[in-house]
């Protein structure tokens, strides 16, 4: 009787949604969304996290955010703060959907892995052998390069090549013919050069091998099979749904944020940023990731996807994790060696909306988070969260689940 009445007080507290600026409290989560069989230790840090989480999400006057952290194959915590539009009572919950940017970098990888699996492409593929029309700059150096340098961003391509192009609106069809009128900067496989249009590629190359669209891959191949029930990649599709989040953007002392529209920026390049989802999904999503769908993707895919190609030089993603001396870039995934610990993890940035997430294979823990508004709470975060947790850990165990 006393471990279920200690279990219920569990959920009711794990439930519970915050709304910024207001001191209005929404409908709670439901129970079954919530893992209440988890020790004291984590238990308590959750709650310490939660209480930290909604002091910095006010005292930033963030407009709406959500939270989600899995612990073994177990959603274990999902909260959603605040407001899906600043001036309005309407609450962010566990299945408001916001834009993730490039967090949608992460599907397109996971995505090629499936195809990987199917034998339908290779990681050390040409690109020009699914792609004849494929060109860069240099023509012995379009023929070298691989589907894995596009995921790496090492093609030789200078940073953001014609980004500007993505975010005019122009589609892949018209932007790919153009790389090759880029200088390159390195040959393929040396140097990290940050792409969105040349990373678009990878639609282009899925495509080639399967009777639909890469929007069309994404829901058959991963949305589906794992139960990303809100998850899409249009525009029209996020502007549809009533349970989202509208963007924010600062405008002036007097008004701070405000919201603004939803853009068609990135849709023409779903995966450099062009993926909307949930927090509820993205937990979906942080189990496939730490290797609990082996039926959409195998381990030996994702240990490809997640093994440094490239290093990165700068400290403008990790500089709020102590222990992080060296970032590497994998497939669609930055790479962090945490004093031991290996973080995989990404940010996204788009019309306005912030996005984090990152995962420890290894201990199968990993956390995201989603904002309709940039901040700088963004960044550290995560690293507090996982510094966090590590502490709470020394006594952690997953309580077997009552049989039927």
């Amino acid at each position: 009787m006393q471990q279920s009445l200690y279990s219920i007080l569990l959920v009711v507290f794990l439930s519970g949604i915050y709304v910024s600026c207001n001191e209005i409290q929404s409908k709670p989560i439901e129970p079954e969304k919530i893992e209440p069989f988890i020790s004291d230790s984590i238990t308590q840090f959750l709650k310490d996290f939660d209480q930290e989480f909604e002091r910095e999400f006010r005292r930033q006057g963030i407009p709406g955010g959500a939270v989600v952290v899995v612990k073994g194959s177990r959603i274990i915590y999902q909260n959603g703060f605040g407001v899906k539009e600043r001036g309005t009572q309407d609450s962010v919950d566990i299945n408001t959907v916001f834009r993730l940017g490039s967090v949608s970098k992460g599907f397109a990888s996971v995505l090629a892995g499936t195809a990987v699996d199917k034998d339908f492409i290779d990681w050390e593929d040409p690109v020009t052998t699914h792609l004849p029309d494929f060109g860069l700059n240099d023509p012995d150096q379009t023929e070298r390069t691989q589907v894995r340098h596009l995921l790496s961003h090492t093609t030789g391509l200078p940073r953001h090549a014609y980004t500007n192009l993505v975010e005019d609106g122009l589609s892949l069809n018209r932007i790919i013919p153009r790389l090759k009128d880029v200088e390159l900067i390195s040959e393929e496989g040396v140097q990290f050069s940050y792409q969105n249009a040349a990373y678009a590629v990878i639609e282009k190359v899925l495509e080639s091998k399967y009777d639909t669209t890469f929007s069309g891959l994404l829901y058959q191949e991963l949305f589906e099979p794992i139960g990303m029930t809100q998850s899409s990649s249009t525009r029209n599709e996020l502007r549809e749904n009533e349970n989202k989040a509208l963007p924010h953007l600062y405008h002036s002392r007097r008004r701070g944020l405000v919201p603004v529209p939803i853009t068609r920026k990135y849709y023409n390049a779903i995966s450099a940023g062009g993926i909307n989802a949930s927090i509820s999904d993205m937990g979906k999503w942080l189990l496939l990731l730490t290797g609990n769908n082996p039926e959409v993707i195998s381990d030996e895919a994702l240990d490809y996807i997640f093994e440094p190609v490239v290093t990165i030089g700068n400290r403008r993603f990790s500089r709020y994790w102590e222990g992080v001396n060296e970032s590497h870039y994998g497939m669609g995934w930055r790479i962090l060696d945490n004093d031991g610990q290996k973080i995989i993890y990404h940010g996204g940035y788009v019309n306005g909306f912030r996005s984090e997430i990152a995962f420890d294979r290894e201990n199968q823990l990993g956390i995201c988070i989603l904002f309709n508004s940039s901040n700088s709470y963004a960044l550290r975060a995560i690293p507090k969260f996982f510094e966090g947790f590590k502490n709470a850990d020394t006594t952690y165990t997953l309580n077997p689940l009552p049989s039927n």
